[in-house]
């Protein structure tokens, strides 16, 4: 992990003898000049130094982010001009019972693709969309971009230019992002139209609106800023008629090449992307349909292809909360790692994994709202409620990054459901409070519940009825195959089970079913001697002929 690096800028003095140094050592092209004989460069270089003073607070990631006083300045290196962005915002900070109680800490409030182009003298950030798309070589190319023009969500003058790199590409310029963060931009400010109109908000308050920090990492740029809006109706504390809220935007460069998509199927349930592809040699511009799913690639492709568990290039982490209470750690622990059973019948072993966040001695610049890092969160929040997003990159349906959230109060929900639902045959949840360790069980396969729709698989209503009702009184299926086959569906109790049956008390809670196995196999096993997303289709496609016939 990159640890933020702060650079005090040496003196203009400096610079120039450091500067001379590397002259003298490596030679470079001859430099242009306005014509009177100055040189332009070092026009540029003063220019520069007058930007970005000595003092300024640097941080180095895939580009510079300057602090100077109160301002931030981004230097965007020249390559990196038209490259896709993906910029997630989050609300790192909210007032309670805003959304209805619904929002909480480290809620996505927005997720788009997004570039920065540069047009003579000025840098311009706009959104992108995938959404119609044709291949750059054909004629109808043309027709869609210009039939998709896409927004400006702002524009910069461009401060300074940086010192231009050896290969001779065009300098890094500056622009000064401050009224990007401490404005009131729509696209990331955190409020959609129904909750300003819900709270009443009226307007920006500037003066009581600033930028808490800015920076930078390897893969992306991060800043957090507190927005002050005045309110008629705020969600809480009406009397001061102001509504503040605290956002984190995380902007990610996403790879020049997108990971290879997988087609989707109607027969197995998925979150997927769609996209209208006006290239193909059809009468019509056909919808395309690709599955939301995690970059999953063996270690070893050639112990994989002969059949052996191997471990991904990289697996898929989880952080927990550091809020998360103490006793319910290990049960939020197990219900993200519980799924690594199934990607096991995908040829990946420790595919997914679970860890404690770093400590601020550990780490003092990780943040759980970096999108690099995804995290099971435990919101103090009076909502009963839990939710599995992800973030996905729309080229491709790879998802990046996943903020599970559980909200505390929905322990009473999972206390609630075990007392009248299986009380009268389960001796653990007939007293109050419930016994400890079977509402953990319960808190458990919630997590897994919602980790399962963060890895791409949505809700399966139709799974439990695939079991025969008189099995789920069998303690040995019931032990075998839980409640339902599989844990999307909301069976989420044994409520068929009678006093004598047997049962053990974990064995009346929901668990990850054959279904679940089977659809994380057919969405993340490599299909190995397939170059392109159309080569997979006959594989898949038999995979799902051969469990045509089983329910299940």
């Amino acid at each position: 992990m990159k640890k933020s690096t702060k650079i005090r800028f040496a003196s203009a003095t400096l610079l120039a003898a450091l500067f001379a140094v590397g002259c003298a050592s490596t030679p470079k092209p001859a430099r242009a000049t306005d014509g009177k004989g100055d040189d332009k460069s070092d026009k540029a270089s003063n220019k520069y130094s007058e930007v970005i003073p000595s003092d300024a607070e640097t941080d180095e990631g895939v580009f510079l982010v300057h602090r100077v006083d109160d301002k931030v300045l981004f230097e965007i290196p020249s390559e990196l001009f038209d490259r896709d962005f993906l910029l997630v915002s989050r609300i790192a900070r909210v007032p309670a019972g805003m959304g209805g109680g619904f929002i909480a800490a480290g809620h996505k409030s927005g997720e788009q693709v997004v570039r920065w182009e540069r047009m003579s003298d000025r840098v311009l950030l706009r959104k992108v969309s995938y959404r119609n798309i044709a291949d750059e070589e054909q004629p109808i190319y043309r027709s869609v971009a210009n039939n998709n023009f896409f927004p400006i969500l702002a524009a910069f003058d461009v401060e300074a230019e940086g010192e231009e790199p050896e290969e001779g590409d065009s300098p890094p310029v500056v622009i000064d992002v401050t009224s990007l963060f401490k404005g009131d931009v729509p696209a990331i400010s955190g409020l959609g139209r129904a909750t300003r109109d819900a709270h009443k908000v009226k307007g920006l308050d500037k003066d009581r609106s600033f930028i808490n920090y800015a920076r930078a990492y390897p893969q992306n740029v991060d800043v957090r800023h507190t927005l002050t809006f005045n309110a008629s109706e705020p969600p809480s504390d009406a009397a001061a008629k102001t509504l503040s809220l605290e956002m984190h935007q995380s902007m990610i460069l996403l790879p020049e090449e997108p990971m290879r998509p997988r087609f989707a199927d109607h027969r197995v349930g998925w979150f997927t992307l769609q996209r209208f592809n006006f290239g193909l040699d059809e009468q019509k511009a056909p919808e395309e349909e690709f599955l939301q799913r995690w970059r999953m690639e063996p270690s070893d492709p050639e112990a994989y292809a002969r059949g052996e568990l191997v471990e991904p290039v990289k697996p898929i982490v989880y952080y927990l909360d550091p809020a998360t209470p103490d006793k319910w750690r290990p049960f939020v622990r197990q219900g993200i790692e519980d799924w690594q059973v199934a990607f096991e019948t995908a040829g990946f072993k420790n595919a997914i994994l679970a860890k404690d966040a770093p400590t601020p001695e550990e780490d003092p610049e990780w943040s759980g709202e970096d999108v690099r890092h995804s995290m099971v969160r435990w919101a103090a929040n009076t909502t009963r409620n839990a939710m599995g997003p992800s973030v996905a990159d729309p080229r491709s349906g790879e998802i990046i990054e996943s903020d599970i959230v559980w909200y505390h109060n929905h322990m009473r929900s999972y206390r609630n459901r075990l007392l009248l639902e299986t009380g009268a045959a389960n001796p653990l949840a007939r007293s109050l409070p419930v016994d400890e360790a079977l509402l953990g069980e319960a808190l458990r396969q919630v997590i897994a519940h919602e980790v399962g729709h963060a890895l791409g698989l949505p809700h399966n209503m139709m799974a439990s009825s695939s079991y025969p009702v008189e099995s789920l009184r069998d303690p040995e299926f019931a032990a075998r195959m839980g409640v339902s086959a599989s844990i999307m569906d909301y069976a989420r109790q044994n409520y068929v089970a009678q006093p004598g049956d047997g049962l053990e008390a974990e064995d009346f809670i929901r668990k990850i079913g054959p279904y679940d196995l089977y659809a994380i196999e057919w969405g993340y096993r490599v299909i190995p001697g397939a170059d392109t997303a159309e080569d997979e289709k006959a594989t898949l496609d038999n995979w799902i002929l051969a469990k045509a016939d089983d329910p299940m």
